[in-house]
């Protein structure tokens, strides 16, 4: 049977970590061995098949799909380039999305919003080929989207001051995507209006600063949790 000398607890499933604090056990007297012999307490997961969930996703999704091949194939017959299509299929896809993550359930709200955030930036980024100055996406738009996800994340964890913890990664991803816009304009040489993008990086930036600075043992503990330390 496997042990893990911090938690005290033997452990009677095959597990490579500890499942109280996530300890490698291998790294604290257990073999590979002693991990092959013990018995699986639960059967494994078999593959899911494509397309596995309820019925709306998958007529959704074949829908979704049949429509981009339509959308695409009809401007390159009629146009030779493919410009407006890529709107309508990321318009398509970003509704399915925030049906998924905001209509249907109404918990994990920083984790939707990062998400939204990353989505919308996919989808904004299509339509670079349609605006007449592109260059505004990084001037204006991705620096707003950033700068209100972090707010409604920020605003969220004050609200909800007392469990915290699982929602630090989510504003420290936001805050990361917050510097993303100024950099590239740097990169690509514009400095037309780029006042906004710079306040938001620095806000970002602010943001991360103190979220280590008061939580850095808490951030730590997270990634070892999610990704097994």
């Amino acid at each position: 049977m496997l042990r893990c000398p911090y938690c005290n607890v033997n452990i009677s499933t095959k597990t490579e970590v500890c499942p109280l604090c996530h300890t490698r056990l291998t790294d604290v007297g257990n073999s590979k061995e002693d991990i092959k012999r013990t018995a699986r307490a639960y059967p494994p997961r078999g593959d899911l098949p494509p397309l596995s969930g309820n019925l709306f996703d998958k007529i959704y999704i074949y829908s979704w799909l049949c429509l981009s091949a339509s959308f695409l194939i009809s401007e390159l017959v009629i146009t030779h380039a493919a410009r407006y299509s890529w709107i309508a299929i990321s318009a398509l896809l970003y509704f399915y999305i925030l049906f998924r993550l905001f209509i249907r359930s109404g918990e994990y709200f920083p984790q939707k919003v990062t998400a939204h955030a990353i989505v919308l930036t996919i989808v904004i980024y299509t339509l670079r080929s349609v605006l007449p100055e592109p260059v505004i996406i990084l001037e204006y738009i991705l620096p707003v989207i950033y700068l209100v996800s972090t707010i409604a994340i920020a605003v969220f964890l004050i609200v909800n001051f007392r469990r915290p913890n699982r929602y630090l990664l989510n504003i420290i991803t936001v805050a990361l995507m917050c510097s993303i816009p100024f950099l590239v304009l740097v990169i690509l040489d514009e400095y037309g209006n780029f006042w906004l993008s710079l306040a938001t990086m620095v806000i970002g930036l602010a943001v991360i600063i103190g979220t280590v600075a008061f939580k850095a043992k808490t951030i730590l503990s997270e990634l070892k949790r999610k990704f097994h330390l």
